[in-house]
């Protein structure tokens, strides 16, 4: 991990912590670190790469994987069919791909522009929690929990 990196800094943080969504062996899955908006999430390299031309061999291999699993959780605990995808690397050059649902009754670009815009309004800490919480027991494969819908 590079020692100035923000990314890599909350990777260490949420290794320690064991606040993982989900932690593979490349892959971390976090809550969207810059806005707390129930259903977003953040998958981001374990090392440090800076754009998907890096990746090495096993995080090229397993990063379709990981998306497929984690959008399976996020709408299945959200309750939705759509799972948004966006990566850009401008503000932040470590890899890492952003994921969630449309919600607050917008969608689409919209939606997007809002979310890039870092729209305070879509903000819902206790709902971000527990939905967080949710895709957490979806994707450890536990069903004890069943999740709520969060919108």
């Amino acid at each position: 991990m590079n020692t100035s990196c923000a990314l890599c800094d909350r990777a260490r943080a949420l290794h320690a912590s064991s606040g993982w969504v989900l932690e593979t062996s490349c892959w971390g899955v976090s809550p969207h670190p810059a806005l707390q908006v129930p259903g977003w999430v953040a998958v981001q390299t374990l090392r440090h790469t800076e754009g998907l031309g890096t990746l090495n061999t096993a995080e090229a291999q397993t990063l379709g994987p990981v998306l497929s699993r984690v959008s399976a959780a996020l709408a299945r605990a959200t309750d939705t069919k759509h799972i948004y995808t966006y990566s850009l690397g401008e503000r932040v050059p470590h890899t890492h791909i952003l994921m969630g649902p449309p919600g607050h009754g917008v969608r689409g670009r919209e939606f997007l522009d809002r979310l890039l815009r870092r729209d305070q309004s879509l903000v819902d800490q206790p709902s971000a929690d527990r939905t967080a919480a949710d895709v957490a027991a979806l994707l450890a494969g536990s069903d004890s929990a069943a999740p709520e819908t969060h919108q």
